[in-house]
């Protein structure tokens, strides 16, 4: 597992500098765009003849069709017609406001503002590393009903046979995050051919 991890490892190195080398930086393409799109819309605003507005729909859409605005919002439903409806904005702006208003605690009594919130889940996690764990004695878990039987807790222990794996592989969405190895579900998918029984 080790040496599959290495692997992905070095891999990940090579494709993020040939990224670079053939893309350049993505993100300063976004900005760039974001920057055309309220270039544009000002000139319709100022002056709203057909050429100022023929130009800015362009620009939207051209920014709309970008590949890292549908993976940053992680819309699967995402459809060529959806980029200029009230909806889609909507969902957007929605995603960029997400916050905690209130918090509730053990006792069931609710924090409003920032000060109280972050004071209320300080005292939680404090309280969650720092108190008295109270034990269970061992002499008590005996009087737990055994419901795992030796050949059920063999056949979950069992190592996971390659369709098993290929099956769990090919049911990630490939919009998924990466994992911690930089990799997405569409990369595993993709390679099954060829990392498939190493992964195993």
């Amino acid at each position: 597992m080790w040496r599959f991890q290495q692997k992905l490892k070095r891999l990940t190195s090579t494709l993020s500098q040939w990224f670079k080398e053939v893309f350049g930086d993505i993100y300063a393409n976004v900005k760039l765009y974001e920057e055309k799109v309220k270039v544009t819309e000002e000139k319709l605003i100022l002056n709203g003849i057909d050429e100022n507005r023929e130009e800015f729909y362009k620009t939207q859409a051209k920014y709309m069709e970008d590949a890292i605005l549908r993976q940053k919002y992680q819309l699967h439903w995402f459809k060529y017609g959806d980029i200029n409806s009230s909806y889609f904005y909507a969902f957007i702006r929605g995603k960029r406001r997400i916050f905690m208003h209130k918090f509730k605690n053990e006792e069931g009594v609710w924090f409003q503002g920032d000060a109280d919130i972050a004071a209320t889940a300080v005292t939680h996690f404090q309280d969650i590393y720092t108190g008295i764990a109270d034990y269970v004695p061992e002499k008590m878990l005996a009087n737990i009903p055994k419901l795992i039987f030796d050949e059920k807790n063999e056949f979950q222990q069992a190592i996971p046979t390659l369709e098993e794996v290929k099956d769990v592989v090919f049911s990630i969405s490939t919009h998924s995050a990466a994992g911690p190895d930089g990799m997405d579900g569409k990369f595993f998918q993709f390679c099954w051919h060829i990392i498939g029984m190493e992964l195993l």
